[in-house]
């Protein structure tokens, strides 16, 4: 997030016209307690490079990041890996380059907050300067009012330029931040989508193997089908022999059971025989009454 508004540009508002000192509250004072400058600071005017650019440093940081997307994508042009290997390397290189994003706009934001400070302290120096030089005024010390005069020149200078860095600082802030957040969102949607992708391709793989099943079992029907038919040939063929050979067996004399047929006709005509005896025999033992 760009760092809030800071209290000076309310008072740099308040400071956008140069007012006269003769129409300010002329205050009172000693001069010498009132020309400090700041804790830690040196009187006089401040070269505007001292304050680093953050624009500069964006279009670093966008140049880089172009750099090594085009790296990435001519890298995975040229390789010929797996492409699952390649989304997961993108989405690596996306990664790193959201928290290159993410240090160089905390950068920036802590840099506008530095400008910020110094253009807080840069207002209250000017305004004690001003003080100084109208209860010099008042004194009727026509030096120390020059003095005083000059000084507040260059405070307003450096006032002035603190200020519009501050701005710039302020606008590349939100603008970083801003591609920041749409990095984010790209980055999280590049995720989402390889999420989706893989789900997908597990979907597609299982409907492979099914298929593969499906594919296979028909192969083994049929070839349970093919065996059962040559079986059954098989059985046929069998029991064709079998009948075959007993219609055979009646047509030879020699055979065992042909032996055995006429062994039982024999021995069935010889039991008839002897029963017609037994009836005779029966018959005149025994005559019929008259």
């Amino acid at each position: 997030m760009p760092p809030a508004d800071l209290p000076v540009h309310r008072h740099v508002a308040a400071r956008a016209g140069h007012r006269s000192l003769a129409h300010r509250d002329l205050g009172h004072g000693h001069l010498a307690g009132l020309l400090r400058e700041p804790s830690g600071r040196v009187t006089g005017p401040r070269q505007p490079s001292i304050i680093h650019h953050p624009g500069r440093q964006a279009v670093t940081i966008r140049r880089r990041i172009t750099r090594i997307v085009r790296a990435n994508r001519a890298t995975s042009a040229e390789s010929g890996q797996d492409p699952r290997t390649q989304a997961q390397n993108a989405q690596q290189a996306q990664r790193s380059l959201l928290e290159q994003a993410r240090r160089g706009a905390a950068d920036v934001a802590a840099h506008h907050h530095r400008v910020g400070l110094a253009a807080n302290e840069a207002a209250a120096y000017l305004n004690r300067v001003e003080l100084a030089v109208a209860a010099a005024v008042q004194r009727g010390d026509d030096d120390a009012a020059r003095g005083a005069i000059r000084e507040s020149m260059t405070a307003r200078r450096r006032l002035e330029t603190l200020t519009a860095q501050l701005g710039e600082a302020e606008q590349q802030a939100r603008r970083l931040h801003e591609d920041v957040r749409r990095l984010e969102q790209r980055v999280e949607q590049n995720a989402m989508d390889y999420d989706a992708m893989l789900a997908r391709r597990a979907a597609a793989r299982a409907a492979l193997g099914v298929h593969d099943a499906l594919a296979s079992s028909s192969r083994e029907a049929a070839a349970i089908e093919a065996a059962r038919r040559t079986a059954e040939l098989e059985v046929r063929r069998f029991e064709a022999q079998v009948q075959a050979r007993e219609e055979l067996s009646w047509t030879d004399p020699s055979s065992r059971r042909l032996q055995q047929a006429f062994e039982e006709l024999e021995a069935d005509a010889a039991a008839q025989q002897e029963l017609d005896e037994l009836k005779r025999r029966s018959s005149r033992n025994h005559p019929p009454a008259p």
